[in-house]
């Protein structure tokens, strides 16, 4: 092959291939094996293997590339001035991609310092690589998208043969250029919701676009700075420009919004009051079989799931053995009557007809002398105008709850995250 096409092939801009050479790469993998194995004292001399990590060594394909300049013209990296001469060279290597079987391939080439008169001795800026790392920006960039396709940056790391810090320091790179600073063009409707990120009750605020299905913005905490630092990142244009907010009847969340989005109406989540009224419906169940005994007894039993059923998708068995339990125990079947008739409430869109069947709703509740199901109607009242907002407003955070699902597997990938602002960062590049 003639060395234009070699040049070619290669592609840095500014530079012609001097020389290859092919050779072999020694690299380190750790593994874990079944290695040790003993006899436990305490476990009547029970065998026991122990997994104990090892590394294995192994050769891969490498090839060195040489290269020289076509020009003497050095760009100083701070103000962006050219220049024919330089202060000094010093010697370079750095990764590129894979070409072919040789898994391994390495950049050599000098590194040059100019003597600019506006910023001092500065190293020269090159289009192909970053002046303070050892990796091409190509390489970086297919590291990146390997990235994005749910896989573990020790899986990427382990591919390209670097490692796992340079992948990670890779991929937030080029998701805080992608991702920062964040796009509320165009946002006029928001969804806020919390999810698990670490056991013992961390969580972390998820806000997202109710029209366009969006992460905006993801922080630490449920608090009500939590949710304002959103706010300021809008910024008072913004937060004019919003409409309603779908959230749960978390209080901080509320403080907030209504001291940053004058024009906001709040939404209650559907799907969160009828998860309460289902509590109200196993509080009951539980109450009612603890009172009775015998063939009463065993009709409640096992009934958990059924109740939380709409009428509609019950098998033609389920539905038999809810009648008969009903028949011997008729407050179960008056709270089963109020759960449905509820679902009936989300499909009003004129306000006065919605007022007026919470009337009759909450009358009829209130007569029940059930305390849960009383206690539950009177929080109903207390929250009434973020529940009536949803004729105005159809959204909700039940899309939330599907995208917690995705958050789930890309933590469950990563075994967790021990750098919240990474974590962070691929959530929302998840949800563009």
């Amino acid at each position: 092959m003639r060395e234009n096409d070699i040049t070619r092939l290669v592609a840095i801009q500014g530079f012609s291939v001097r020389q290859i050479e092919f050779d072999r790469e020694a690299i380190q993998v750790e593994t874990r094996e079944k290695e040790e194995k003993f006899y436990h004292k305490k476990r009547h001399r029970a065998k026991v293997v122990r997994k104990v990590p090892k590394k294995v060594t192994y050769l891969i394909p490498k090839v060195d590339i040489y290269l020289e300049r076509d020009e003497a013209v050095y760009r100083c990296s701070g103000c962006g001035r050219e220049y024919y001469t330089y202060d000094h060279s010093e010697p370079y290597t750095a990764r590129d991609l894979p070409y072919g079987k040789w898994k391994s391939a390495w950049i050599h080439f000098d590194k040059v310092y100019v003597d600019c008169e506006k910023c001092g001795v500065r190293v020269e800026s090159l289009g192909w690589i970053d002046s303070r790392v050892r990796y091409t920006k190509r390489l970086a960039e297919e590291v990146a998208r390997e990235c994005r396709l749910f896989q573990s940056i020790k899986t990427v790391a382990e591919r390209f043969h670097l490692h796992w810090k340079t992948v990670k320091e890779i991929d937030k790179e080029a998701l805080g250029r992608e991702l920062d600073p964040p796009d509320f063009s165009g946002v006029r409707k928001l969804a806020i919701d919390e999810i698990s990120i670490k056991k013992r009750h961390k969580y972390a605020t998820v806000v997202a676009d109710a029209e366009r299905y969006r992460v905006l913005w993801v922080t630490k905490d449920r608090k009500e700075a939590s949710l304002l630092e959103f706010y300021d990142k809008l910024g008072p244009e913004g937060c004019q420009r919003i409409e309603a907010v779908a959230m749960d009847m978390w209080k901080p969340y509320e403080r907030a919004t209504k001291a940053r989005c004058p024009n906001a109406l709040i939404v209650y989540d559907r799907f969160h009051v009828e998860q309460g009224f289902k509590r109200v419906i196993d509080a009951v169940r539980r109450e009612e079989y603890a009172k009775v005994t015998g063939r009463e007894r065993d009709a409640i039993k096992g009934l958990m799931y059924l109740l939380y059923t709409r009428p509609g998708n019950l098998r033609r068995k389920d539905r038999r053995r809810l009648d008969e339990a009903f028949k011997l125990n008729r407050r179960l079947f008056t709270v089963y009557m109020l759960q449905e008739e509820l679902s009936h409430l989300w499909s009003y869109t004129y306000e006065g007809a919605a007022v007026k069947w919470f009337q009759h709703w909450y009358s009829w509740a209130i007569r029940t002398r059930i305390k849960a199901v009383k206690d539950f109607a009177k929080s109903l009242k207390a929250h009434w105008d973020g529940i009536l907002a949803h004729c105005k407003h159809k959204i909700n955070t039940s899309f939330l709850e599907g995208m917690n699902n995705k958050i789930k597997v890309i933590k469950r990938i990563a075994f967790g995250y021990r750098d919240f602002e990474y974590f962070f960062l691929k959530i929302r590049g998840a949800f563009l």
